[in-house]
């Protein structure tokens, strides 16, 4: 088939980088570390007290993501999005004013991930996988890994910042950044859908759609039914468990070890550089084999790293095993995405693909604060990273029982 040289897709593609890059789970994950040294410096909090915001980050998000996902499929992400950065930026401006009371520390995180979080890749992954079917595997791939280049910068950015103005002011130009970026190229480049263009997926010129299901798919109703579903839920859920509690907890492993805040903001960066090799390769991948079997691929690179950093790596070693944790990062979220749209079709994707990310979310906050009660309670990291380590094994067997892909004209 012949392609359309005005294909808008690939501006389409360009902006969700841009937006993923800027939106609050990237920088959640990449800063919220960062900021925790001075901040429980200045204001005398606990690791596990700070760390409980991130478990009511998670349940706010796992509630969330739902009706992101039923909105978007109703009003169409693009509106979503920009209202949400907008509140995005006003909430991390307001960090500012953050006191040492922690009900108000709680409140602005949870405010982020209610009212910011259509920025998230609940959106951005609905707009692609309207734009793009045969190739949808290397689109993820590519605006997905804009969460890995956000993940290199921001924390560089963030600690500049605090090193200069300190954390507050370093949380206000963090917003500015953020409203200077996203705003005009989300607002001036994303577009909804390709129909909505009179375009279609992948630009194709052929009124024959062989295969961009673009109205088949199965209701939320239907998809909690089936088998796949649930071993999604268990699936995801441990995978999110384990790598994000290694993701959150590494600028503060490695400053116990030794290092500089800048240096662990640095190997927190390298971690996101992993990201983005992963979700490109991730992406690529998945358009030519079965996407469970990438996964398990990329699940065995986080194991090594791991049982380096259970064993005390520090220095070089240490910003190793970072990258190695980084490549699961960087596939989870893409096979996640791709598998929600090849199981359960694309007529209410954003719903049910909202509800997979929402328990993603919640091992994402149950994860990172149990392994801070861990570590309060052994006194170091070598026994919850082994913990992580056992979970990250049970997720790869998992992934061994996921079926073939059905026929969309089947669902």
């Amino acid at each position: 088939m012949t392609q359309n040289r005005g294909f808008l897709g690939w501006q389409v593609l360009a902006a969700s980088v841009i937006g993923l890059a800027c939106c609050i789970a990237t920088l959640f994950a990449a800063t919220f570390s960062v900021f925790l040294g001075p901040m429980r410096l200045d204001l005398g909090w606990s690791q596990s007290e700070a760390f409980s915001a991130v478990m009511l980050v998670s349940i706010t998000a796992a509630t969330s993501a739902p009706i992101i996902g039923l909105l978007v499929d109703r009003l169409g992400a693009r509106l979503v999005i920009l209202f949400s950065f907008f509140m995005q930026v006003l909430i991390y401006a307001s960090f500012y004013f953050q006191t040492a009371s922690l009900w108000s520390f709680y409140l602005r995180y949870t405010l982020l991930a209610s009212l910011a979080f259509g920025t998230s890749h609940v959106a951005f992954v609905r707009v692609i996988t309207l734009w793009f079917d045969r190739r949808r595997g290397l689109a993820l791939g590519i605006a997905l890994s804009g969460v890995g280049i956000g993940g290199v910068l921001w924390p560089l950015y963030t600690q500049l910042m605090i090193d200069l103005v300190g954390w507050r002011l370093a949380y206000v130009a963090l917003a500015v950044a953020v409203a200077v970026v996203a705003f005009p190229v989300v607002g001036g480049f994303l577009r909804d859908s390709p129909a909505s263009m009179g375009q279609t997926p992948d630009g194709e010129t052929s009124n024959e759609q062989k295969s961009t299901g673009s109205m088949l798919g199965l209701t939320l109703r239907q998809a909690i039914r089936t088998r796949r579903y649930w071993l999604m839920v268990i699936t995801f859920f441990l995978i999110g468990f384990a790598v994000q509690s290694i993701m959150m907890h590494l600028v503060p492993l490695l400053t116990s070890r030794g290092l500089s805040p800048m240096l662990a903001a640095i190997a927190q960066s390298m971690l996101f550089f992993a990201v983005t090799t992963g979700r490109l390769t991730t992406g690529w991948l998945m358009d030519r084999f079965f996407a469970p079997r990438v996964a398990v691929g990329f699940l065995i690179a986080p194991i090594v790293g791991v049982v380096f950093l259970a064993l005390g790596a520090s220095g070089i070693l240490a910003f190793s095993s970072a990258l190695l944790v980084g490549l699961a990062v960087g596939a989870e979220i893409d096979v996640l995405a791709y598998l929600s749209s090849r199981y359960f079709g694309s007529k209410h994707f954003s719903l049910i693909y909202g509800t997979f990310y929402g328990v993603y979310s919640l091992s994402g906050g149950a994860g990172p604060l149990i392994t801070a009660l861990l570590v309060e309670k052994f006194g170091g990291y070598n026994i919850p990273l082994f913990f992580l380590l056992g979970i990250l094994i049970a997720s790869i067997s998992l992934l061994f029982m996921f079926e073939k892909f059905p026929k969309l004209d089947h669902l």
